[in-house]
C-alpha cells in the first residue's frame, strides 16, 4: 500500500505504533493518534518506504540498510509520558532497519 500515490495522505481513525522492544527499556508499548490527527495516519510517496505521521513520526525509508530512516513522535502519535520524541524508539532519531512488522487490524 505504500505507492498509491504520491504525496498523499491516508486517514485512519484508529492508527496507532506499538513497540514490542525498544532502547528505552519500556515495556511493549502503545502510541495512539494525537486527537486530529487521524488525517495524517500515514504518507504515501512512491520515492518513500512506510511513513507514519505528520511530522513522519516514523520514517521508513527506501534503503533501510542505510542510517536514513527516522523517529520524531508527537507530532501525530503521541510519546511515551517523560520521553524523548526522538530516543524512544531507537535511541536516536535516525537508525537503521533490523526488522519490522506491520499489521492490519
Amino acid at each position: 500500500f505504500f505507492y498509491l500515490g504520491s504525496g498523499s495522505w491516508k486517514t485512519a481513525q484508529n492508527s496507532f505504533l506499538y513497540s514490542l522492544v525498544n532502547l528505552s527499556g519500556l515495556s511493549p508499548t502503545k502510541m495512539p493518534l494525537k486527537s486530529g490527527r487521524e488525517e495524517y495516519a500515514m504518507f504515501y510517496n512512491s520515492g518513500y518506504g512506510p511513513t507514519y505521521g505528520g511530522g513522519h513520526d516514523l520514517y521508513i525509508c527506501n534503503a533501510p540498510n542505510s542510517n536514513n530512516c527516522s523517529t520524531y513522535l508527537n507530532n501525530t502519535y503521541q510519546c511515551p509520558s517523560g520521553q524523548n520524541n526522538n530516543m524512544v524508539l531507537t535511541g536516536g532519531q535516525y537508525f537503521r532497519v533490523s526488522e519490522m512488522e506491520v499489521y492490519r487490524l
